[in-house]
């Protein structure tokens, strides 16, 4: 590894420009060696200065400082654990500054030699950028799932809520006890790391999709007698919006209903509804 580096910064001597900056000529909105913009300077020092740009955390080590060699071989020791933390960090590093300033502290401990205490320190960005991307995940899904239910409030409203449509309004009392559901659970919604905005936010449209199919399913459950009779007695359709609304809150309730079903249906009788002429009889028309 240290022949390479050597090899490395041999053939960088001989292509050395004369117009290159060194480490302290390096200011915040001024361009480093590579016409890139500086965003933030991290640490200073005659032989290096770590910085970042729009897109990357980087150091730049002084080719002609006598201790190049361990500078170069002490960052190569963190190589892999920078990889790994560039991975999760996002394309454009305005918006994670405060994980941003711990990774420049470690790149700064470990060229010093202290790369134990580097890695650390870098264990605790990667719990701090985890619980970010949790965060924001759990935020798009969230918002996602709000923004259909005020489209779906939107249409009710230009109907008039009393005169819209019944299955409209059904779909709407589903989808309210879905985004209630999504709101009392926000702390432990699991999100993917690995998901883009998008797929979060298509996430919380289909767990409202789920709570206005179930509050629909509860709807023809109620009119069939297959569950909920006792709502057909409530006044002004309420016990369907009732009922559509703990469908929608409840995300296993139609499905158990639904699994209950398909058991049962195997044991009832193909011709349950036919009888034989003497059990149709009357019990004083039969003669000995």
């Amino acid at each position: 590894m240290l022949d390479k580096i050597k090899t490395l910064l041999r053939r960088n001597k001989e292509t050395t420009n004369p117009a290159i900056k060194k480490p302290y000529d390096y200011k915040i909105g001024a361009r480093d060696n590579d016409d890139v913009k500086i965003r933030k300077i991290y640490a200073k020092h005659p032989g290096w200065v770590v910085y970042r740009t729009d897109s990357a955390i980087r150091i730049d080590i002084d080719d002609k400082d006598p201790d190049i060699l361990l500078y170069a071989e002490n960052h190569y020791k963190l190589a892999a654990d920078l990889a790994r933390i560039y991975s999760w960090l996002p394309e454009k590093l305005s918006g994670t500054e405060s994980i941003n300033r711990l990774v420049g502290r470690a790149i700064t401990t470990n060229i010093v030699g202290n790369t134990e205490v580097a890695k650390n320190i870098l264990m605790q960005a990667e719990g701090r950028l985890f619980k970010l991307k949790t965060i924001q995940g759990r935020l798009q899904y969230t918002l996602s799932a709000f923004l259909l239910v005020a489209i779906l409030l939107l249409l009710s409203g230009i109907y008039g809520f009393q005169s819209a449509p019944l299955l409209l309004n059904i779909a709407l009392c589903g989808a309210l006890g879905g985004v209630l559901s999504i709101a009392l659970g926000f702390s432990k919604l699991e999100i993917d790391l690995d998901a883009s905005k998008f797929v979060n936010c298509l996430i919380g449209c289909s767990r409202i999709l789920i709570a206005i199919t179930a509050a629909i399913f509860s709807f023809f459950a109620i009119k069939s007698n297959i569950a909920f009779s006792f709502v057909e007695k409530s006044p002004e359709n309420t016990g369907y919006f009732m009922v559509a609304m703990i469908s929608g809150f409840i995300e296993m309730l139609v499905p158990s209903i639904m699994s209950n079903l398909a058991k049962e249906a195997p044991n009832q009788p193909i011709n349950s509804s036919l009888t034989t002429k003497e059990e149709t009889l009357p019990e004083e028309n039969i003669k000995p």
